[in-house]
């Protein structure tokens, strides 16, 4: 049996098409069978077009203070905090 080239197979019938793999199919084992339903089912799925979500713009926001004074507040509130915890210990 000689191996055909998909030319010479498209020149076949769907019938005839459908005979082949019907016959093929009789003969292998249940396992090649499941193995190449997995495979078809696979490639239908890289078929499926997905529709992607557009990420959400980006908020510009304005800051009241720059970083410098926002990092100055930080050690500020920090400090106070420490202080009260002094405090609270005596």
């Amino acid at each position: 049996m000689k191996l055909m080239t998909v030319k010479q197979l498209m020149k076949k019938s769907k019938t005839a098409l459908i005979r082949k793999i019907t016959k093929s199919l009789r003969t292998i084992s249940k396992k090649k069978i499941a193995m190449l339903c997995y495979e078809i089912e696979k490639a239908k799925l890289l078929g499926l077009r997905t529709t992607k979500q557009k990420a959400l713009p980006k908020r510009k926001t304005k800051r009241k203070f720059s970083a410098k004074q926002l990092a100055a507040q930080r050690l500020f509130a920090k400090r106070a905090k420490a202080g009260t915890l002094r405090k609270r210990r005596r």
